[in-house]
């Protein structure tokens, strides 16, 4: 049984397993890209000797943690797959509640990391995940990153009286246009892309990027669109996700052409009201890179959650591919 098949039965045997972390999601957002697995046994952990050792083992899997690895020139890295907010390592329960063993995780892993020879290593742990403090301990670059979240949805009133003023006054706008569910992935994309051309702006994703991840996240039931119409033409649209704990606001479109009618609050509004029907918290899905964003967010009530972006540089040459890069991401839009 190979590592991708283990990591399959340990998700499917752990159904609080969040969505980005599913086999299925990773099969769409790295599709066209390789992804893997380490997978940490309970002999790795009670032995910290054995941190290289054959993943055919028999032994039970206590933490797993997926990757995207990539090439370029004579580099092999590990970054986070588009779309995907939250990674790094998943652990069993007590592992996650033993300071001890998440200290000999962290040693096994840094372990792992340095044996497959890699360049560059960096994800994001999802908030709560106590690895990053013992990975810094590993001389392990740890920063803080912020999602906004609506954690308590049970008084939804409530929550619509903590939006700013201007918000509510959106919503009071918007009260004249038509919301449905209907919406396709094709409809959508086609949509998005308008929205980004009345800005001068391009899509981050690609058509068939979103197909196959809908595809997917609609198959195993975790996925939706909404759209807000005025009359038959879409002013705000979002394509949303969730797992056992979450509802993510994971793309939202609008027009800025429609900006006076209230669409966008109203989009925002029934995508809470949808986490609210699920018993979900509600998470905008980052906000950390820009401060208009975060200030939108802000005004729905919902407060910064911080989590973590772990690195590490193993070949310092591979520092000026990095530079490269983000000269690229901010000029033409491309990325590693």
């Amino acid at each position: 049984m190979t590592a991708k098949e283990q990591y399959s039965s340990f998700c499917q045997s752990h159904p609080e397993m969040p969505v980005m972390f599913q086999p299925w999601w990773l099969d769409a957002v790295c599709a066209g890209k390789q992804w893997d697995v380490m997978l940490i046994k309970r002999s790795d952990i009670s032995n910290p000797r054995s941190a290289i050792r054959d993943q055919e083992s028999d032994d039970e899997v206590v933490a797993a943690m997926p990757y995207l690895i990539r090439k370029r020139l004579w580099y092999t890295y590990i970054l986070m797959p588009q779309m995907t907010l939250f990674g790094g390592v998943w652990m069993n329960s007590d592992i996650h509640g033993s300071p001890d063993m998440q200290q000999v995780l962290a040693k096994v892993i840094g372990k792992r990391l340095r044996a497959m020879d890699i360049a560059y290593y960096y994800q994001q742990y999802a908030v709560g995940n106590p690895m990053p403090h013992w990975l810094s301990k590993r001389r392990m670059k740890v920063e803080e990153r912020v999602t906004y979240r609506i954690d308590d949805l049970a008084n939804m009133e409530g929550v619509e009286d903590s939006f700013s003023k201007n918000k509510q006054r959106q919503l009071k706008k918007s009260e004249g246009l038509e919301v449905d569910y209907e919406m396709s992935a094709e409809e959508f994309y086609t949509f998005h892309k308008q929205c980004m051309s009345e800005r001068n702006r391009k899509l981050s994703y690609s058509r068939e990027f979103l197909l196959v991840l809908e595809r997917k996240a609609n198959r195993a039931g975790q996925s939706a669109f909404i759209r807000v119409r005025e009359g038959v033409q879409p002013a705000a649209a979002a394509f949303v996700v969730w797992d056992k704990g979450h509802l993510y606001y994971l793309i939202p479109a609008y027009l800025p052409s429609a900006a006076k009618s209230g669409a966008s609050a109203r989009l925002a509004d029934e995508a809470i009201r949808m986490a609210k029907k699920k018993g979900l918290q509600f998470d905008f899905e980052g906000g950390n890179d820009s401060e208009g964003i975060a200030n939108h967010y802000r005004q729905f009530g919902a407060k910064p959650v911080t989590y973590y972006s772990v690195s590490k540089l193993y070949r310092p040459s591979f520092a000026l591919l990095l530079a490269l890069n983000k000269w690229l991401e901010r000029i033409r839009g491309i990325k590693l």
